[in-house]
């Protein structure tokens, strides 16, 4: 099954001040981290959508084999931008889409095989995280939603939640032993937590 990778990270990071592509995760970049882990995940198609802030994180992604796109209108959400990275994968016609928002990359790279084994073997239409009873990211949608997340009038106003909330009867829940999931890093409180739950790790 072709499944493409996408990292969403066009956001303005307006809590926290500083792109949240550019903080630092264990020596590299978020951006990079989840790249990195897209590339060691094997997903040969890998797109990054980039807003506001591309040109200070361009140059950190050019020894990174990836198809780069910007956002021009990051205030978009991120159903803009994994619109975006459905246009950029178009020529290829990926079987699905996993899409990992920048701000998590954190994520254990047992958890994302988890999804993406459980994509794999359910051919589901969508196959979301879950950590207690809460619903989390990276998730990967199929191809056979790909034409509905593009043209939602709902999903435009609302988000990608809109096309889950019509499908919910069709959503494969992957319950994971990974708070990462729902912990998306939003402001330097956030970051900070990150960091000392890093170095507390590292003992």
């Amino acid at each position: 099954m072709s499944i493409a990778g996408a990292v969403l990270a066009a956001g303005r990071s307006a809590r926290m001040g500083k792109p949240k592509a550019l903080l630092d995760f264990r020596g590299r970049p978020f951006v990079i981290a989840v790249l990195e882990a897209l590339e060691a995940l094997d997903l040969k198609h890998r797109v990054v959508v980039l807003g506001a802030d591309a040109e200070r994180i361009r140059p950190h992604i050019t020894t990174h084999s990836c198809i780069l796109v910007e956002n021009p209108d990051p205030d978009s959400g991120p159903i803009g931008s994994l619109r975006l990275a459905l246009d950029a994968l178009e020529a290829v016609r990926p079987k699905a889409l996993l899409a990992w928002p920048v701000d998590i990359p954190h994520v254990r790279l047992t958890t994302v095989e988890r999804l993406i084994d459980t994509a794999e073997r359910t051919l589901a239409p969508v196959v979301v995280p879950t950590f207690g009873d809460r619903r989390g990211h990276p998730v990967i949608w199929s191809e056979a939603l790909f034409s509905e997340l593009r043209e939602s009038e709902a999903a435009t106003r609302d988000g990608a939640r809109a096309v889950l909330r019509g499908h919910s009867g069709e959503i494969t829940h992957v319950a994971v032993d990974d708070p990462a999931v729902i912990d998306d890093i939003d402001t330097p409180e956030d970051y900070e937590r990150l960091i000392r739950e890093i170095n507390r790790d590292a003992f």
